[in-house]
C-alpha cells in the first residue's frame, strides 16, 4: 500500500507504521484497514458494518521482541480461523489492552470480556473470535509475542491462554509501560520503543501471577496452581505416549483421578482435550519444518501419542480446516 492511499501525512518516527481511514474513499477504508492490522498481527478475517460506516486507525510497529501498536475502529467481529492459522508464520501470544469499550473473545470454549483498563491475553494457536461492543467506541493497545521469547514461562499455552487480567489487578509498573506507550507512541524512537515493550514482555508473567494469587484463598488457588503446573511437565513429557491417562498423571502425582480432572476443568478444559491438542500442535509444527518434510505424515502421527490414524486424521481437519497433507501443501506454497 502506498502512502497516498493509506498512510496518514503526519510526522512519525521512523519505524512506525500509521494507517488511516479518513484518507480512504470509504469503499476502499475497511479493505484497507484490515491489511494493516494482517500485516502487524499476522492474519485475520474481519467483518464489518457496511464499508461506508467503517472508520479506523493502526499505529504499529514490529520489533525484535514481537509487535505492539494502537488501534482505533468502528466496532468489527475479528476471528482467527483455521485458514488463518494454517497461513500464519509464527506462535504467539496475542494481548489487548483496552482504552475504551469493551472487547468478548470467544477461545477454547470459553468466553471472557475485557473493559477499559483490563488486558486480556490468548493463544495465537487456537481458532479465535474477537467482538467490540457495538454501542461503544472501542480502541486498544494490541500487542504480539512469539512464544519462544516467553521461554521463562512453562506451558504458556495455558498460563496465557484466554486470561484477563483486571485493571485494579495489572502491576503498576506494567500498566504505566502500556499507558505511556499508548499516549506517545508516534513520538517515542526506536530504543525507546524497545525498551517499554521489552519492560512490557518481562511483566506480563508476573501479572498473570499476581492474578492467581489474589483472594481470600490465596493459599488454596497457590496450591492448586503448583499441582497443576507439575500436572503438565509430566503431561508434556509424556505427550507421545499413547498411552498416557489421567490415571497415569494421578498416580505420578499422588492424587485422585477426580482431582486430575477437576484441575483441566479450573483451566476450562478436560485432560483428553488438552494431550490432543498438544500432540495436534506438535505434529503441526511438524509438517512445516523443513527437518520433517520428508517424513510420511503416519510417521508423524504416532511419533505423538496417536495410535489411530483416522482419529488423528478427523481431528487435525476438525482443528484446522485442512487435511494435514493439504496442511503440508499450503505451508509450502
Amino acid at each position: 500500500m502506498t502512502e497516498d492511499n493509506v498512510r496518514a501525512p503526519e510526522r512519525t518516527n521512523s519505524v512506525l507504521e500509521v494507517w488511516d481511514t479518513q484518507y480512504l474513499p470509504p469503499s476502499k477504508a475497511f479493505a484497507a484497514f484490515r491489511d494493516a492490522l494482517c500485516s502487524a498481527f499476522m492474519p485475520w478475517s474481519l467483518e464489518s458494518k457496511p464499508e461506508g460506516e467503517f472508520e479506523g486507525r493502526v499505529e504499529s510497529v514490529t520489533l525484535e521482541r514481537g509487535s505492539i501498536g494502537r488501534v482505533q475502529m468502528t466496532p468489527v467481529v475479528a476471528a482467527r480461523t483455521k485458514s488463518n492459522l494454517a497461513h500464519s508464520s509464527a506462535d504467539c501470544v496475542y494481548g489487548n489492552f483496552v482504552l475504551s469499550g469493551e472487547l468478548n473473545i470467544e477461545q477454547r470454549g470459553i468466553s471472557n470480556v475485557a473493559k477499559q483498563g483490563d488486558i486480556i491475553l490468548y493463544d495465537s494457536s487456537e481458532p479465535t473470535i474477537l467482538r467490540e461492543r457495538h454501542d461503544m467506541h472501542y480502541e486498544d493497545v494490541p500487542f504480539m509475542i512469539p512464544k519462544n521469547v516467553l521461554s521463562v514461562v512453562k506451558d504458556v499455552e495455558s498460563v496465557f491462554g484466554n486470561v484477563v487480567i483486571p485493571r485494579d489487578a495489572v502491576a503498576r509498573p506494567l500498566l504505566s509501560c502500556l499507558t505511556f506507550l499508548s499516549e506517545n507512541m508516534l513520538s517515542l524512537s526506536k530504543a525507546e520503543l524497545t525498551a517499554l515493550f521489552d519492560a512490557c514482555v518481562a511483566l506480563l508473567p508476573v501479572a498473570v501471577g499476581y492474578t492467581e494469587g489474589r483472594g481470600s484463598q490465596q493459599g488454596e488457588i497457590a496450591e492448586s496452581n503448583d499441582v497443576l503446573r507439575e500436572m503438565l511437565d509430566f503431561v508434556n513429557q509424556q505427550i507421545s505416549n499413547a498411552n498416557l491417562s489421567p490415571r497415569e498423571a494421578a498416580d505420578r502425582l499422588g492424587i485422585s483421578v477426580r482431582y486430575v480432572h477437576k484441575l483441566f476443568a479450573a483451566k476450562g478444559t478436560t485432560f483428553g482435550s488438552y494431550v490432543a491438542s498438544k500432540r495436534l500442535e506438535n505434529i503441526r509444527k511438524d509438517l512445516v519444518s523443513p527437518l520433517c518434510r520428508n517424513q510420511p505424515i503416519s510417521v508423524l502421527a504416532y511419533r505423538w501419542g496417536f495410535n489411530d490414524l483416522s482419529t488423528f486424521n478427523r481431528s487435525f481437519k476438525q482443528r484446522y480446516g485442512l487435511t494435514p497433507s493439504q496442511f503440508r501443501m499450503s505451508a509450502g506454497s
